[in-house]
């Protein structure tokens, strides 16, 4: 994440309680770079971490990134070009990579260019199995808070598509 081309940004790592090095790692990153803030928290699963980060955030646009996700060095470039129209949220693609085979399943590129029927906007998450992955879309921060939108720590499966459905 550090190594993106597009630089003006802040990085959030949660650490839920990993019983493992992750918090120091972290800690170390937030002092070799001062765009790294780091939070530390019992362990409450991934919804509790992502909230936490929701209520720290001070970007104009959030965008969310798992410890199993691969992200190209211009992810967040491709999404600060597609938001400078002052867009609600953007979307880019992903290709799943399952062993050695490459499986791309939406546009690599695909961003929000103006206004988008909110039903074509879904259908096409939907048919191009977009819907659960929340590293695909760049969210407006100030539309979040003013829903008061957060991950349901109760569920525990497609809290991301629940996400996603709300914020839609």
């Amino acid at each position: 994440i550090l190594a993106q081309t597009y630089t003006d940004f802040e990085l959030l790592l949660i650490d839920d309680g990993s019983p493992d090095n992750c918090g120091a790692i972290c800690d170390e990153y937030a002092v070799k770079d001062s765009r790294v803030r780091v939070f530390h928290k019992e362990n409450g699963g991934v919804s509790s971490a992502r909230n936490l980060g929701l209520d720290n955030a001070s970007g104009e646009y959030i965008v969310f990134c798992d410890s199993d996700d691969y992200i190209s060095e211009d992810w967040l470039m491709c999404f600060n070009n597609a938001v400078s129209g002052d867009l609600d949220i953007a979307f880019q693609g992903y290709h799943y990579l399952r062993s050695d085979e490459v499986e791309e399943r939406y546009p690599q590129k695909m961003v929000g260019t103006g206004n988008v029927e909110l039903q074509k906007c879904i259908l096409e998450l939907i048919v191009s199995n977009c819907y659960g992955y929340i590293c695909v879309p760049a969210f407006k921060r100030s539309l979040i808070d003013k829903l008061g939108l957060r991950f349901d720590e109760k569920s525990a499966f497609n809290e991301d598509a629940q996400f996603l459905s709300e914020y839609l």
